[in-house]
């Protein structure tokens, strides 16, 4: 018996309050929820209470199971690391919906993101669908715990003081050739993976959506921007950081430690959770997370088909 259902109008309060529940796990996800269009597919699983929601958008599947690892309340304010909500998650093979078959035939699925335990149950039946082997990249998802590095306040670390003279600004329209390349390097160092190939207009139009939407801020040193982050979610309850970048000629400076701590503090007045995921073989990122007072509370994965 197939257990998931195509969400309905019915069905749409429960998914909410499911997301809500597990949102500082599920943060990019539940952005997809509420900016859905007619053109994305979300399946829901569970009768009267939901384990599950599958979110297919822009060739990209994000599975969402209810968590059940650990006891306790999911993070809030001050969360210990690896502390997440219990729940009746699913124990093995979940299966798809079955129209899942036939949407791969019309749109094939470039990239599927998740929580690593969910990725783990996915992954056996897409291969019995026929997809290769995925191209994984591995994280560590944190939330900002509020009292920061050694009870200081967020931002207030021993990495590095950030430069004299570090400007931090929204950027203007006119500010887009000046930050180019600023969103570039990010996308060919953090986000492409390696059989892709750039795509220059696909990088200018998110860079003009971002700057118009006010959800990114820019570093300059002398006039010259030499790093940038921006918010690439903005869920029911969480702010998720993402797009953190610095000019390789100007790291070890602070610059992105003194980003994320001016993003936390120009959006704190909204009152919601912070999030963000960063390679685990990125050393320096998780110093200045450290650092800026995120702790991790699970292992996430994206794999590119």
């Amino acid at each position: 018996m197939n257990m998931w259902k195509k969400l309905s109008s019915r069905t749409v309060p429960a998914a909410e309050a499911f997301l809500q529940e597990q949102e500082p796990y599920c943060a990019g996800a539940s952005f997809r929820f509420i900016t859905r269009t007619n053109q994305d597919h979300i399946w829901i699983a569970g009768k009267t209470r939901p384990w599950g929601i599958l979110i297919y958008t822009r060739r990209i599947l994000y599975p969402v199971f209810r968590r059940q690892d650990r006891e306790g309340p999911a993070p809030a304010e001050n969360p210990s690391p690896g502390s997440g909500a219990a729940g009746h998650g699913p124990q093995k093979d979940t299966g798809l919906p079955r129209f899942f078959s036939f949407l791969l035939d019309r749109r094939p699925l470039h990239a599927m993101q998740g929580l690593a335990a969910n990725m783990d149950l996915l992954e056996p039946v897409l291969e019995r669908k026929g997809l290769a082997a995925p191209e994984k990249y591995d994280y560590e998802l944190r939330i900002l715990n509020r009292q920061g590095p050694g009870g200081k306040a967020p931002g207030v670390g021993t990495f590095y003081s950030p430069p004299r003279g570090l400007v931090i600004r929204r950027p203007l329209p006119p500010d887009m050739e000046g930050i180019f390349p600023l969103q570039r390097g990010y996308e060919q160092e953090e986000v492409l993976p390696k059989r892709a190939v750039f795509n220059a207009a696909a990088c200018r139009k998110s860079l003009e959506q971002m700057i118009s939407a006010e959800m990114i801020l820019i570093a300059e040193l002398g006039g010259t921007p030499v790093g940038k982050i921006n918010i690439n979610a903005r869920a029911f309850t969480c702010l998720q950081i993402g797009g953190v970048y610095v000019l390789p000629q100007f790291r070890n400076r602070g610059i992105a430690q003194a980003l994320t701590a001016e993003i936390i503090r120009r959006l704190e007045p909204l009152k919601k959770k912070f999030t963000l995921f960063v390679k685990k073989t990125n050393g320096p990122a998780r110093r200045v997370y450290d650092n800026t007072g995120f702790v991790k509370i699970a292992d996430y994965r994206i794999n590119y088909y």
